[in-house]
């Protein structure tokens, strides 16, 4: 007697939301599976959308068959029929939030596939489990559109967990990247010295200059070290993907600071200038700037000549625009060479 109801006691279990269970599967159906419950007056239902997250629910449905045991969490105590409704899919969450605790813990990195693109961040979904990717988290420049990462995998690492609340699961792509630029950056740091000549590719541009890639690192070669002649933007002188060659005139790891410069690479045109432009010579240049004194004519990049306003043209003018205009080119006597000062006096009058 005392064995017999010591069974209906077990056969009369209540549920309770969120119990795992166990069962056999009875039969698995169009839009079910159905289990019998050891132990439970009824059986339970696990409708297919709650027997495994979705990309991997035919490839599961092809794992089981019936007889197999399958564990599951109470979610519905009694539906219209007065069956139980399981949950395989919360029992997995319950797994998957196990493994998260253990990689946040760790500090591990793992693949995130992304459903979703948000104007605060990216969602992707880990197992079942939501993980949030804040939009300064995703990359480590800003990303201004982020629809192309919905659908791919990224190699992430949680920054924030908690168990209790599943919700403020926060994930970072930026730490990662953040780590392997270091990386590349101590390498090449280790092999860059002041003089070197490297390979640098333009990346981009300020109103300053252009930064270049080298190995890996940011270097910045300033508007006065393009040229030696004068240069107005940089945009105008290089192309964003372009390649030069560029001398590393400062590289300082501490400030994560490096500069290049391209005109270090070619002669200082006033090294020489009195050989190039002797004293009587009549030379072609091109008018390049214009003051009410007079105006200054480019013989070559970096080496400008003045010629005064008296010397422009035979004739009476009140300033150089009357003769001249920019980008026009010109025949000059060269008056006069001071390489010190870095002068040349030419009369384009007295060359005609």
């Amino acid at each position: 007697m005392e064995d017999q109801l010591k069974l209906m006691e077990e056969m009369d279990r209540k549920f309770k939301i969120g119990d795992e269970v166990k069962g056999e599967i009875l039969s698995i159906n169009r839009d079910e599976v159905i289990v019998s419950l050891i132990g439970y007056k009824v059986d339970g239902i696990i409708p297919l959308k709650e027997l495994t997250i979705e990309e991997n629910l035919e490839n599961y449905i092809s794992t089981i068959k019936v007889g197999d045991e399958i564990e599951a969490r109470v979610i519905k105590l009694k539906n219209e029929d007065g069956n139980v409704v399981l949950s395989r899919l919360e029992y997995e969450k319950k797994e998957a939030l196990n493994e998260l605790e253990k990689l946040y813990n760790n500090k591990e990195s793992f693949n995130l596939k992304i459903k979703e693109a948000k104007e605060k961040g990216l969602t992707g979904y880990y197992k079942g489990v939501r993980v949030f990717v804040p939009l300064s988290q995703v990359d480590i420049r800003f990303v201004k559109d982020r629809s192309d990462l919905v659908g791919t995998e990224l190699e992430v690492r949680l920054i924030d967990f908690s168990f209790e609340n599943p919700s403020k699961i926060v994930a970072s792509r930026r730490v990662i990247l953040e780590e392997r630029q270091k990386e590349i950056e101590d390498k090449a740091w280790s092999s860059i010295k002041e003089g070197d000549v490297v390979k640098a590719e333009i990346k981009r541009f300020t109103d300053f200059g252009a930064f270049a890639d080298v190995n890996g690192i940011d270097g910045l070669i300033h508007l006065s070290q393009i040229s030696w002649s004068h240069v107005k933007s940089a945009e105008s002188v290089l192309k964003k993907g372009q390649i030069v060659d560029a001398k590393v005139i400062s590289a300082d790891r501490e400030a994560n600071r490096l500069s290049l410069s391209i005109k270090a690479l070619t002669e200082e045109p006033w090294s020489r200038v009195e050989e190039k432009y002797p004293e009587g010579s009549v030379v072609l240049g091109k008018v390049v700037r214009m003051t009410d004194f007079g105006a200054f004519v480019e013989l070559e990049p970096g080496v400008d000549g003045l010629v005064h306003i008296s010397k422009i043209s035979h004739d009476r003018i009140n300033t150089p625009s009357d003769a001249l205009s920019i980008g026009e080119e010109v025949k000059a006597l060269i008056l006069s060479v001071d390489s010190e000062n870095k002068k040349i006096a030419l009369s384009i009058k007295d060359a005609e």
